[in-house]
C-alpha cells in the first residue's frame, strides 16, 4: 500500500512505513540508508516499491555514503532522503556540515531515527543538538500521520529553504501503529541536471567563508517559515499553566491534563519544528503565570524558552528537567508525564491502576528475570567457545576482548563473557588498537561482523597495519546485517532491491590492507576453528580470521521453505555426568539444568539441530535425535 495511490483512504501503518509513503508522496527519486534500529524499515518500505515507481534505493556502506550519494543527488535537482538511526548522523555529520552551506536544489531529507531509553543503542544521544549546531531546520512528528505529513513538508521546505531538512522520529513513533490518511503520489520526475557552481559546492578555505554567510542570511528565512507551520499549535485553554512539549511527549501531555481534570486551567503549546516558534513562545510567556516544559531527552526547548523569555525581558516561572521537575534521561509516559504535571500544579493524585496494567504488572513480577543472548544455534555462539578454547590453548592468561556494534555484541553477557569493551560501529579494531600499542601483556582480540567491518573496520585495519600492531581480528561473518532484520551487505553479493551484485569478499578486502595471515574458518567444525584461531594468536603482528556461517535465522526459514526437517539433539542422561561445560562454557540456550536429575536437557522447541553442542561435551554424552 506504501505506492499505491488510494487517496484519502485511512490504512494502518507502522510509523516508518509512514515516513517511507510521505517520501514517496513527496516524489523522492532517491533513497538511502545503512540498517540500525529503529530507523530500518523505512528503507526497506521505499525499496518494496522502488520498481513500481522507479525510485533508487540502495542499503550503502554506512551512513556517511548513505548521506552523501543522497547529497549527489539532490545538488542534481532530485529529491532525495537518506535514513539512519541517531547514531548513524554521528558518521553523517561531516557532509552534514558543509552541504549546510552549500544548499541543495532538489529537496534533501535527513531522518535520524532518535531512541530515548537506549532500546536498541549504546547511548540515547538528542540529534536536536545536529540541528541546532548545523543550523538546518528540523521536523518532530507527535504521531504517526504527522510523521508523513512532516516528510511530504520535509521537501518542500528544503526546496523552497535551498537547505537540508532534519525529520526527527523517535522509538515510539517509528515502531508504532496507527491509521494513516494517505494523500496523492507525485507522479513527475525530474531530470537530474548538476550545474557547475565551485565557488557553491566546492567547499575549502576562502569560498566556505562566504557561504557560511550565505547560510547566515537563509536564517531570517527559516525562522519565518516555522513562524506559519501547522506543525506548531499554540492551544490557549487557561492562565494557571502553560506547557511547551514536542514529539510524543506532546501526547502524553494531553492524555496526563484530561486525567487531571485539568483541561480549563491548562494553555498547551506543541512545538513541531527546531528553531522554536518564537512568537508563539512569546505569546504563551504572557499569558500564564508558570511554564512547564515536557521534552525527551535532552533540555533543549527549556533552554531555548528560557533564551526567549531573556529577550522578551519576561519573569514567568520556567519549570521542567533543569529544575527536576522532569525527568532527565530516559524516554517518557503519560504517568511520568501526569506526575510532573501534578507537581508542578500542586495537585494530589493517586493512580488507579487499569486492569490491563494491573496484568502487566503482575506479568512482569511473574516471569523470571533473563538476560540477552544469542538464538540456540547461533554460530556466533560456536566462533566464541572455539576462540575461548583458543586462548585456553595459548596459555598466557585471559585476553582483552574489545567488541564491537552486531548480534555478537551479546557475547558479553554471561556465560560467554567475551566482551570488554564496546563504543561504536568500527572501534574494536581501532581500541584493539590502542591496547596493542599500550603495551598491555594479555593477547588482544577484537571482535567485529562482516556488516560493520564494510562498515567501518576496514580504515582502522589498514591503521593496525601500518602501525604494526599485534592483534588478531575475528569476523563473525553471519551473511547478513542480521540484528536489525537480515538485511543485505556488499559482502553478501545482493542489492537493497534484491538483485545480484559483486561480492565484495572480507578476506580479499584483508589481505588487500597488507594483512599476511587471513583465514576462513566454519565455527561449526570446532578443532579446525580452534586450530587455526590458536595459530592466528600466536602470530607476531596483525591476523584476521573469518568465520562464516550464515545466521541460524535463515537457515531454518530456508529450511521451512524446502520443507527440510532440523535434525535435533539429545542427551544420553546414562553418559551425563552433570559437569555444566555445555551450559556455562558454550551457553546455548536450548540447554537447560534439570536439578532433580542433575544432568542437561535439550528443549527441542528451541533447538536449531547445528550440533555444536555434541562437540562440546566432554563425555560425548550428547547425540542426534531418533526420529519420533
Amino acid at each position: 500500500m506504501i505506492g499505491e495511490e488510494r487517496v484519502g483512504e485511512r490504512v494502518l501503518l507502522l510509523g516508518n512505513e509512514a515516513i517511507a509513503r510521505g517520501a514517496v508522496e513527496a516524489g523522492v527519486q532517491v533513497a538511502t540508508s545503512y540498517p540500525g534500529t529503529p530507523a530500518s524499515e523505512i528503507l526497506e518500505a521505499i525499496a518494496a516499491v522502488s520498481p513500481k515507481l522507479g525510485i533508487y534505493a540502495e542499503w550503502s556502506t554506512n551512513e556517511k555514503v548513505a548521506f552523501e550519494v543522497a547529497i549527489g543527488a539532490a545538488i542534481s535537482g532530485v529529491r532525495a532522503i537518506s535514513s539512519m538511526k541517531h547514531v548513524g548522523v554521528n558518521w553523517a555529520a561531516d557532509p552534514l556540515f558543509s552541504i549546510n552551506q552549500t544548499g541543495v536544489t532538489g529537496g534533501l531529507v535527513l531522518v535520524t531515527a532518535d531512541d530515548p531509553g537506549a532500546y536498541a543503542s549504546q547511548n540515547e544521544q538528542d540529534n536536536r543538538y545536529y540541528a541546532l549546531a548545523s543550523e538546518v531546520p528540523m521536523l518532530e512528528p507527535a504521531d504517526i500521520q504527522e510523521a508523513k505529513e512532516m516528510t511530504v513538508s520535509a521537501f518542500d521546505i528544503s526546496e523552497e529553504l535551498e537547505l537540508p531538512v532534519m525529520v526527527r522520529p523517535t522509538t515510539r513513533i517509528c515502531h508504532s501503529r496507527a491509521d494513516v490518511i494517505l494523500g496523492p503520489i507525485r507522479r513527475e520526475k525530474r531530470r537530474a541536471k548538476f550545474n557547475k557552481e565551485p565557488m557553491r559546492w566546492v567547499m575549502m578555505a576562502g569560498r566556505s567563508r562566504q557561504r557560511h554567510k550565505w547560510l547566515h542570511d537563509r536564517l531570517p528565512y527559516v525562522q519565518d517559515l516555522v513562524e506559519k507551520l501547522e506543525f506548531n499549535r499554540l492551544e490557549m485553554n487557561g492562565d494557571e499553566l502553560g506547557i511547551i512539549t514536542s514529539g510524543v511527549s506532546y501526547v502524553y501531555v494531553k492524555e496526563a491534563v484530561r486525567a487531571l481534570g485539568v483541561e480549563d486551567r491548562v494553555s498547551v503549546l506543541k512545538v513541531g519544528t527546531y528553531p522554536l516558534p518564537r512568537a508563539s513562545v512569546a505569546k504563551l510567556l504572557d499569558s500564564v503565570k508558570t511554564v512547564l516544559v515536557v521534552e525527551e531527552v535532552e533540555p533543549i526547548i527549556e533552554q531555548y524558552v528560557k533564551t526567549i523569555a531573556y529577550d522578551e525581558r519576561n519573569q514567568v516561572e520556567i519549570r521542567g528537567k533543569l529544575t527536576g521537575d522532569v525527568q532527565r534521561q530516559w524516554d517518557l509516559n503519560v504517568d511520568l508525564v501526569l506526575d510532573s504535571l501534578a507537581r508542578v500544579m500542586k495537585i494530589r493524585h493517586e493512580h488507579v491502576p487499569t486492569e490491563r496494567e494491573s496484568l502487566v504488572k503482575k506479568a512482569v513480577e511473574t516471569a523470571p528475570p533473563r538476560i540477552l543472548a544469542l538464538c540456540a544455534g547461533c554460530p556466533h555462539a560456536a566462533t566464541y567457545y572455539a576462540l575461548k578454547r583458543a586462548v585456553y590453548k595459548l596459555a598466557k592468561g585471559p585476553a582483552i576482548y574489545s567488541g564491537d556494534i552486531g548480534c555478537y555484541t551479546l557475547g558479553a553477557n554471561i556465560p560467554i563473557d567475551m566482551q570488554d569493551t564496546n563504543y561504536c560501529m568500527g572501534a574494536s579494531i581501532g581500541v584493539g588498537c590502542g591496547f596493542s600499542q599500550a603495551g598491555v601483556k594479555e593477547p588482544v582480540v577484537a571482535t567485529i561482523g562482516d556488516s560493520t567491518f564494510i562498515h567501518a573496520g576496514i580504515p582502522a585495519l589498514i591503521n593496525a597495519v601500518y602501525n604494526q600492531a599485534r592483534l588478531t581480528v575475528v569476523v563473525f561473518d553471519n551473511r547478513a546485517t542480521a540484528m536489525t532484520g537480515f538485511q543485505p551487505h556488499p559482502g553478501t553479493g545482493i542489492t537493497a532491491l534484491g538483485k545480484k551484485t559483486k561480492e565484495i569478499r572480507i578476506e580479499d578486502v584483508a589481505k588487500a590492507c597488507g594483512v599476511e595471515l587471513v583465514e576462513i574458518v566454519d565455527p561449526h567444525r570446532l578443532d579446525d576453528a580452534i586450530a587455526v584461531m590458536h595459530r592466528a594468536l600466536r602470530y607476531e603482528g596483525v591476523s584476521v580470521v573469518i568465520s562464516r556461517s550464515q545466521c541460524i535465522r535463515e537457515v531454518l526459514r530456508e529450511a521451512r521453505r524446502e520443507r527440510v526437517a532440523t535434525q535435533l539433539y539429545d542427551v544420553d542422561v546414562g553418559r551425563c555426568n552433570g559437569c555444566k561445560v555445555c551450559i556455562t562454557m558454550f551457553g546455548c540456550p536450548a540447554l537447560t539444568w534439570k536439578e532433580d536429575s542433575k544432568v542437561v536437557e535439550i528443549d527441542h522447541i528451541l533447538c536449531a539441530g547445528c550440533g555444536v553442542c555434541a562437540q562440546v561435551c566432554p563425555l560425548k554424552a550428547i547425540h542426534p535425535a531418533r526420529a519420533e
